[in-house]
C-alpha cells in the first residue's frame, strides 16, 4: 500500500474515481520545494523541483493498492516520473508519497503560468473528461 499525493486533475474526485477501482481516504497536503504549472495547450498542469520556498497543494490518498498504482501509472504516462517525497498534511504530520512529476525531457513542454485550480474547478475539468475518456479501460 502507497500514499498518493495529487496536486492537479486527481485531486477531483470525478476524475480519481475514473482511474482507480479501490475506495481511498484523502487528506490535504503540501509537497514543499516543487512549482507546479500549466502544461501547453492542456488543461491539466505538471510539477517538478523548484525552488526551497515553492509548494504545491494538493490532496494525499492514503493507503492505495498495487493494483490502482499500475492504473495511476498508466494514466499519468511517458511524461512523468512517479517518486517518493515527504507530504506535510494539513493536521501536521509528515507521510511519505509517491507524487507523478515531470520528466526534465519533458521541460519545454512547461507553460510558466501557474496553474489556476478554480478554473479547472469551474471550466477546465469538463474538456479533461471529455479528452480523456479513454482511461476508464486502463487496467
Amino acid at each position: 500500500m502507497v500514499n498518493v499525493f495529487t496536486y492537479g486533475s486527481l485531486m477531483f474526485p470525478q476524475v480519481w474515481s475514473r482511474v482507480v477501482q479501490g475506495e481511498y481516504e484523502s487528506i490535504r497536503g503540501t509537497l514543499h520545494g516543487f512549482r507546479r504549472r500549466c502544461l501547453k495547450k492542456e488543461t491539466y498542469p505538471v510539477a517538478f523541483e523548484g525552488a526551497p520556498s515553492e509548494r504545491v497543494l494538493g490532496e494525499v490518498y492514503l493507503n492505495v493498492n498495487e493494483d490502482d498504482i499500475k492504473r495511476l501509472d498508466a494514466f499519468e504516462g511517458e511524461y512523468y516520473l512517479r517518486k517518493t517525497e515527504d507530504i506535510v498534511l494539513d493536521n501536521g504530520k509528515i507521510v511519505r508519497a509517491s507524487v507523478y512529476v515531470l520528466k526534465s525531457d519533458f521541460y519545454q513542454l512547461v507553460d510558466d503560468n501557474p496553474w489556476d485550480v478554480e478554473h479547472f474547478k469551474l471550466v477546465g475539468i469538463q474538456r479533461f473528461l471529455e479528452q480523456y475518456q479513454g482511461f476508464l479501460s486502463v487496467s
